[in-house]
């Protein structure tokens, strides 16, 4: 009898052990969760701080135009703070085409807009027949254009799509569109074909869906500076921007001043451009112990000072 206690004992110790140590474990879990949200969400109210910095900074921007001698201008470096750092990044949304203005405000292709974006897709080493399957996707009729496709296409999908048969109201939606996938939006040109020149960027880059589709000379890539006229070619686009960096301009009259810029390219141009913007977007990275918060927004600025168009977070 005493061994069959002892026995008994013996085991029932074992499980208390066990229990002992899974209790352990469990709260080390626990604590450990609680310790990487709570870093996570420091990460984030770092990357919080970032974007209202940001906003000063556009607040602090009153003159008549936009690029460079702007204090928000350029690449701004990491900022340590605390365990982590923050950096932030400010663009203007003018800087590149806008996707929505393929269509008129009445639903009908704008073809001059769509020779634009063939210019760029060119660049970048994409279909320029793909820009008929943008317009399609958001023009008012069922008429489907050379490269595109209406619904007819989209319901035989899986699963099954319809066209907005309206403007984009985000530059992700152009991933619904036929022929567009996420290797063609977020790869550079050079990652998807090798012997493409490696200075452009991905498309998302160079699309946007805010502003009055005006493109500002200050900012423009030489990308979108090419796709405003089949005489703006790259050396003349390098000229531009070479010009904007010792001289930002002041006025759209102020292209005439670069050399390379003839009365017929500027006349052809000047309804295209702007030297200003009134809408910018915002990227706050917050870092803290191996964990990123992301901010990311679209700021309109107006009379009444700015607007949050979009907003999104990340980590």
């Amino acid at each position: 009898m005493s061994a069959f206690a002892l026995v008994s004992v013996l085991v029932l110790v074992a499980l208390l052990a066990l229990f002992a140590l899974e209790f352990s474990q469990r709260s080390g879990i626990n604590l450990k969760m609680a310790i990487n949200h709570a870093e996570a969400t420091q990460a984030f109210y770092y990357a919080y701080g970032g974007y209202q910095a940001a906003l000063t900074l556009l607040k602090s921007d009153t003159n008549d135009s936009d690029g460079p001698g702007d204090i928000w201008y350029g690449t701004l470096p990491p900022i340590p703070f605390g365990n982590g750092s923050i950096s932030v990044s400010i663009e203007d949304e003018k800087s590149r085409f806008n996707l929505r203005k393929l269509v008129t405000t009445y639903g009908f292709e704008d073809k001059r807009r769509s020779v634009m974006l063939q210019r760029i897709f060119k660049l970048l080493d994409v279909d320029s027949a793909l820009v008929d399957a943008i317009v399609d996707w958001q023009d008012s009729d069922e008429v489907q254009l050379p490269g595109g496709a209406e619904v007819s296409y989209y319901n035989y999908l899986t699963p099954a799509l319809a066209p907005r048969n309206d403007q984009f109201l985000t530059v992700g939606e152009l991933l619904l569109v036929k022929g567009f996938d996420h290797e063609l939006f977020f790869l550079p040109p050079s990652a998807r074909n090798g012997f493409s020149d490696e200075e452009y960027l991905p498309l998302v880059d160079y699309v946007t869906v805010y502003g009055d589709g005006k493109i500002n000379i200050n900012t423009a890539s030489k990308a979108v500076l090419v796709s405003l006229s089949e005489d703006m070619d790259e050396f003349i686009a390098e000229d531009v921007i070479g010009y904007r960096e010792d001289t930002s301009f002041g006025s759209i009259e102020d292209l005439k001043n670069v050399e390379t810029v003839s009365d017929i390219l500027y006349e052809e141009v000047k309804d295209l451009i702007s030297v200003n913007s009134n809408v910018f977007r915002i990227t706050a990275r917050g870092m803290r112990s191996g964990f990123t918060g992301v901010i990311t927004a679209v700021v309109l600025r107006d009379s009444r000072g700015f607007r949050v168009v979009y907003y999104h977070r990340s980590l």
